[in-house]
């Protein structure tokens, strides 16, 4: 029989992915789940970044129209909810031996600092990854600060 990952049950690689998750439900528990990756099969996959006015995340959404999504802000998280419909080649009655595609309603929540502004942010969908751009808080951003000669 084979894990989820497609190694034999009593491989090596079964005890280390067991240790993983294991870490991961600890360091949830405690409120450290930005610091771990989510869960295998979360939906859909997200990066977060920073610049110098922005809080930017990506989402990796294949498959999802603009229609098919819908954001919000509320408080500090940015939720994304949807729903991701089953392909009708994927809805054919048939036997399967193995079916990792996520259909149905999902929503991922991602903390935002304090200093993100819920009035600015800049959404755009393309070949698959949802890009949203949430600018700083004005007074929040680096400004250069001029040093006159004396």
């Amino acid at each position: 029989m084979l894990d989820q990952r497609g190694f034999p049950g009593n491989a090596p690689f079964g005890d280390f992915d067991r240790i993983f998750r294991m870490m991961d439900e600890m360091l949830n528990s405690v409120g450290f789940s930005d610091i771990r990756s989510a869960p295998a099969g979360t939906f859909p996959a997200v990066n977060v970044g920073e610049t110098e006015d922005s809080i930017n995340v990506y989402a990796f959404a294949p498959g999802l129209g603009s229609d098919d999504v819908e954001l919000s802000v509320e408080d500090t998280t940015l939720f994304i909810r949807g729903t991701r419909k089953l392909r009708e080649e994927d809805s054919a009655e048939r036997t399967w031996y193995r079916r990792e595609r996520f259909h149905g309603d999902f929503v991922r929540a991602v903390r935002l600092p304090e200093y993100v502004d819920p009035d600015q942010v800049e959404a755009r969908l393309g070949n698959g990854v949802l890009c949203v751009r949430l600018r700083k808080r004005e007074e929040m951003r680096p400004r250069r600060i001029e040093i006159k000669a004396a």
